[in-house]
């Protein structure tokens, strides 16, 4: 009789579209299913567009929060979850989770943060911080985010980057153009995050006003789902107010946002507040040159004139002109594409990152 597998719980607040969830959802097409056995919870309800994918690779998906997400109850709900599956390990993403996991989980609890520590409200941070020593492991995904923890009690920190395994059909990117009405020969500028404080969505309008006042031409395309009710008709209020028209479209959540990514002559990333993008990765792997500002883990894999051009945060004007400058210089828009392309290829493949949590697992669990 084959010996038990170790069963691992995968904890995450949402199962919405985003870096850290795409994680999840593409890496567990690699996940070493004959040595553990794993599942997933989810505390928000209304973020679930991730949970198809899961169930259809045969993981079982449990959604453990209320009608109104998360509340007190969520703690009993994952202890009795944890007892009832038999769960031997809980991975817990993000500070909320790695909070509610330390505090209801039995078992031993591994922890991966995505984001820079003082990218979290106070409240957040603090008790991040004071629960924290009930890691068993902790990983980040970037020296940058191990950085900003580094102080904290608990076990050292182990990096494990991000990884991103993409491809787009060139007739996919074809129909994201022709779905945007722009031509093949009119420069096109995608950018994908999530509408929250610190992904710079007022910066990009911003910068966007000062790229047309020279090249009227250009077509931005900003893809990503609101975290609040009412942002995405602000900041599509805000660029209509500033005269930008077709210029800048923000089209929501899409599930399909790569394909507009590799429609595009350029991307950019105009945050203030990043961890290790996988959108930034997910770009330089289509080979797409990379215009991005200088937040967290971002200078680690975007380097200023090699593997993109890198600006300040929170800088509209320096912005506008790096992306002004990759246009105008088509050589250089693929010398540094293709270093970008070749550094992801060689540094940030899906599976290694995998592999590297899987070999954390297995010394917690001393499988």
């Amino acid at each position: 009789m084959a010996p038990e597998r170790p069963r691992v719980l995968v904890l995450i607040k949402g199962l919405g579209i985003g870096g850290a969830e795409k994680l999840i959802s593409e890496g567990a097409r690699l996940w070493d299913r004959d040595r553990f056995e794993y599942s997933v919870a989810y505390v928000l309800p209304w973020k679930d567009q991730l949970v198809g994918d899961l169930e259809r690779l045969g993981i079982p998906v449990h959604m453990i929060g209320s009608r109104r997400g998360l509340t007190p109850r969520t703690l009993f709900r994952l202890r009795a979850l944890i007892r009832d599956e038999g769960i031997d390990l809980v991975h817990a993403h993000l500070p909320t989770m790695g909070i509610v996991a330390r505090l209801a989980s039995p078992v031993p609890v591994v922890y991966t943060e995505h984001n820079m520590a003082d990218s979290y409200r106070p409240l957040t941070r603090g008790a991040n911080r004071l629960t924290y020593g009930r890691n068993r492991a902790a990983m980040a995904v970037s020296g940058a985010v191990a950085g900003s923890v580094s102080s904290w009690p608990g076990p050292a920190v182990t990096v494990i980057p991000n990884g991103v395994a993409v491809g787009v059909e060139p007739a996919a990117a074809e129909e994201a153009r022709a779905e945007l009405g722009v031509a093949a020969d009119t420069p096109l500028i995608a950018h994908v995050g999530n509408i929250r404080p610190g992904k710079g969505h007022d910066v990009l309008i911003e910068a966007t006003i000062r790229l047309i006042a020279t090249r009227p031409d250009v077509n931005v395309v900003s893809i990503g789902g609101e975290k609040y009710p009412g942002d995405l008709d602000r900041v599509t209020s805000k660029a209509k107010e500033a005269g930008l028209g077709e210029s800048l479209r923000f089209l929501g959540r899409r599930p399909d946002a790569l394909r507009f990514v590799a429609a595009a002559d350029l991307f950019v990333n105009p945050s203030s507040v990043e961890g290790l993008p996988v959108a930034i990765l997910e770009a330089m792997a289509l080979g797409r040159p990379v215009v991005a500002t200088a937040a967290g883990g971002v200078p680690g894999i975007v380097k200023d004139g090699e593997t993109g051009i890198l600006v300040e945060p929170e800088d509209p004007e320096a912005l506008a002109e790096g992306m002004l400058r990759m246009l105008a210089d088509p050589e250089l828009a693929r010398r540094l594409a293709d270093a970008a392309s070749e550094l992801v290829a060689k540094e940030y493949g899906l599976e290694p990152m995998v592999r590297a949590t899987e070999d954390v697992y297995r010394q917690v669990l001393g499988a």
